[in-house]
């Protein structure tokens, strides 16, 4: 019998194992209904990390650092990344669309409201108190996040630094994101000539010294030269479909491929997008007017998921239910497409330590910029005494107890609708 040396990292669950496609689909439906503004992050964290233990912290703000440097929405982003870290194409196939589902639904009905009665009835009401909610989640995910990403010196510096940039001075964040990551690099080389800020930064971050119960995850998806050509065909059979479908009708052209253009080339957030959407489907092709894409923008802040959702509504105004599934799709196809192909890469560049801390510098700089967006969240959505109460009865029940967030929306929309 070989010797115990304590030194083993124990499996919280049992041995790893593959997940399957049905469990991704089952968990990435739950985070996408309970996905409001920046509280993905940490709904993402919480079921896949803390809850199943599909990834270890590590793992997660390697996939949030990607999900940030790449075009596209953020939020859909980590979750693609996340279900090809877990299952490979078909993993992020099904983690991406049934993260969306519950935002497209919502955004389906609600287009469908406006559109043929005029009116959404009781959004005002809804959209006071969601907002007032959406403050103490994220407040609560902020936290949990910088507990695990911000915790040496250096890294505090950055995270400051990004707080900075983004709230006083309104530096674009992936530009923000990438100066950051030149930074970690400096930091990285000054590790290798003064021995004493490597151990700092071994001891706090890099080298495992006592195994937690996070170290390893439970799940262990092997990649090979064969699943990823077979993924290369895939994907590509996809780009062809969604191209062909785009060409099949002039409208269809237009939508689609001025969508599928602007989630391949804009950089920073889903709000990054807004301008260019607006350009594009109000001035361009005049698929909707000003008034029903301020609609639309407010309707996207009421829905769970990302902003960039308001694709649906015009699509839908455009050409149906199809139409909407067609804005969607190419949205995020750019984006989905370019997660496949380097993840691999990433996931091992991600191995090497300098590549570690620049990876960490990154994330570190954007939970600097959470801060900035939770003052201007407070400053724009806790207004009165109970939107106040509201946001602090969310953070309170997130963090001090085991409801599950679904249930503090569900409460959180009846009690607006009784107050407001």
């Amino acid at each position: 019998m070989e010797k115990n040396t304590g030194n083993e990292i124990k499996q919280p669950f049992g041995p790893p194992r593959s997940v399957s496609l049905f469990e991704i689909a089952k968990v990435f439906l739950h985070i996408g209904l309970v996905s409001y503004s920046l509280a993905a992050l940490g709904e993402a964290k919480k079921s896949l990390v803390d809850k199943k233990n599909w990834m270890t912290d590590e793992e997660y703000l390697n996939g949030l650092a990607l999900s940030q440097l790449l075009p596209g929405a953020p939020a859909v982003n980590l979750n693609t990344y996340i279900g090809y870290f877990l299952r490979g194409f078909p993993g992020a196939l099904v983690a991406s669309i049934f993260f969306v589902i519950p935002c497209f639904v919502s955004m389906v009905f609600l287009a469908h409201l406006y559109l043929n009665y005029n009116d959404v009835p009781l959004v005002s009401s809804l959209f006071k108190g969601v907002g007032a909610l959406v403050v103490g989640l994220v407040l609560n995910t902020i936290i949990d996040l910088w507990k695990k990403g911000v915790n040496t010196p250096q890294l505090t510096i950055l995270a400051a630094g990004g707080f900075v940039m983004v709230y006083f001075l309104k530096v674009n964040i992936f530009a923000l994101l990438v100066a950051a990551g030149a930074v970690s690099l400096v930091f990285a080389f000054l590790t290798i000539k003064f021995s004493g800020w490597k151990a700092v930064m071994d001891k706090k971050f890099w080298v495992a010294k006592k195994p937690s119960q996070r170290a390893v995850s439970a799940i262990k998806f092997e990649f090979s030269k064969k699943k990823y050509v077979t993924m290369l065909v895939l994907l590509a059979v996809l780009l062809v479909i969604n191209f062909m479908v785009n060409y099949s009708n002039p409208i269809f052209q237009n939508l689609g491929n001025s969508l599928f253009g602007i989630g391949g080339l804009t950089f920073g957030s889903g709000y990054a997008m807004l301008p260019f959407i607006q350009d594009a489907m109000v001035n361009q092709y005049h698929f909707v007017n000003d008034k029903e894409f301020g609609v639309a923008l407010a309707l996207s802040l009421l829905t769970p998921g990302p902003v960039t959702v308001i694709s649906a509504f015009i699509g839908y105004k455009v050409a149906g239910i199809f139409g909407a599934a067609l804005a969607m799709a190419n949205m995020y196809l750019p984006s989905f497409a370019v997660i496949n192909i380097i993840s691999d890469l990433y996931n091992r560049a991600g191995k090497v330590d300098k590549v570690k801390m620049v990876i960490r510098g990154i994330v570190a700089a954007f939970f600097g910029t959470l801060w900035a967006v939770i003052f201007k969240l407070t400053g724009s959505s806790l207004v009165d005494l109970p939107t106040c109460g509201m946001a602090l009865a969310a953070f309170g029940v997130q963090r001090f107890t085991k409801v599950d967030t679904l249930w503090i929306i569900i409460a959180g929309a009846l009690l607006s609708l009784l107050i407001f």
